[in-house]
């Protein structure tokens, strides 16, 4: 297997720079855009396998490549911000983003949370051996492609959004308190605000649409009530 590409957004020359110093020591291989304007191009021509993105852009801010991402792939994005809202942090998870980090970050806890990332969808595709399409209703999910289609139409999900998906998939009938999907999920190791589990649960909803059967346990956190064909 050739080595993971990531794709820099980040108009911080100095930061970027040194962001893909790390990665190239840490065996990525690493392209930069440092223009909002250009990086749709850069997607298209690089075909990375993760994006680190910066909101703050000339000619095109980071959300709106985000919102463009989307419409064409379900692969990793990391926002790297300097805007630290929670109000931000939500946005950004709610457009599509799998992580969101606040300037200024460690490099060695960038490089965590990418391997990590990349690990849980790894694991992911080798989990799953015997059961490698999941079936209910209309639903088609394939777990090694990473696709979900609905009647032969296909849905677009984040990593996170299928990651989380599957899992409460692979467990049906199941509860699952908020803490238990992020530590499956997101990692026990990894750190964050539990509210990205209801964030990420809503938008999955909203693109299944009434057929989710993702039930809300009041107090508790959530269940999928569906049928596996």
């Amino acid at each position: 297997m050739g080595k993971k590409k990531i794709l820099i957004i980040e108009d911080e020359y100095d930061l970027a720079s040194m962001i893909k110093k790390y990665l190239l020591l840490e065996q990525y291989d690493v392209e930069l855009s440092l223009n909002g304007g250009k990086a749709l191009t850069a997607f298209d021509m690089f075909k990375p396998d993760m994006i680190l993105l910066d909101i703050m852009l000339p000619e095109k801010d980071g959300l709106e490549i985000l919102r463009q991402v989307r419409m064409k792939s379900t692969l990793p994005v990391i926002i790297i911000s300097a805007k630290e809202t929670e109000l931000d942090r939500i946005l950004g998870l709610k457009i599509g983003a799998d992580d969101y980090m606040i300037k200024p970050f460690s490099m060695k806890e960038l490089v965590a949370r990418i391997e990590a990332i990349f690990r849980r969808i790894d694991n992911y595709s080798r989990s799953t051996i015997d059961k490698q399409i999941l079936k209910y209703n209309q639903f088609r999910i394939d777990v090694n492609s990473r696709e979900i289609s609905h009647n032969n139409s296909q849905l677009n999900f984040t990593a996170k959004e299928f990651d989380l998906f599957v899992f409460l998939l692979q467990h049906p009938k199941q509860v699952f308190s908020k803490t238990q999907i992020y530590d499956n999920v997101w990692g026990i190791n990894e750190y964050g605000d539990m509210n990205t589990v209801t964030i990420h649960v809503q938008k999955i909803r909203e693109k299944l649409g009434q057929g989710h059967e993702i039930t809300t346990i009041r107090g508790i956190g959530y269940r999928f009530d569906g049928v596996l064909l």
